[in-house]
């Protein structure tokens, strides 16, 4: 079963506008970036990446959003715990950033 990986990012107050789009210009480049260990083809099945546009008021600082999806846990935890180029982003942006925020979900599994 495919897993949504979502994202959840607030910057520190004093990144630059042009260090939000680098580092959000990054993240979204790991769809094409991140290889799978046996194909070595990419395997994010898809990535939607934002600027928050709520008018809710509800963002509690949050102002970019990512959601990718993952064919199977396997890959969303090769992801996560070994994907070197992934793992790399998250080492060099953490600078960035004052919270991250991360759920992960299997459509329709509520329990």
């Amino acid at each position: 079963m495919q897993v949504t990986h979502v994202v959840l990012l607030q910057f520190k107050v004093d990144v630059s506008a042009e260090d939000k789009v680098k580092v959000a210009s990054q993240v979204r480049a790991l769809r094409e970036n991140c290889l799978h260990p046996e194909t070595k083809m990419p395997y994010i099945v898809s990535m939607k990446a934002g600027c928050d546009n709520s008018i809710e008021g509800l963002q509690n600082e949050i102002s970019h959003g990512f959601v990718s999806v993952f064919a199977n846990e396997q890959d969303r935890d090769y992801f996560v715990k070994e994907d070197r180029v992934h793992l790399g982003l998250v080492a060099s942006v953490k600078g960035y950033l004052a919270k991250v925020q991360v759920v992960d979900f299997v459509d329709e599994a509520y329990a």
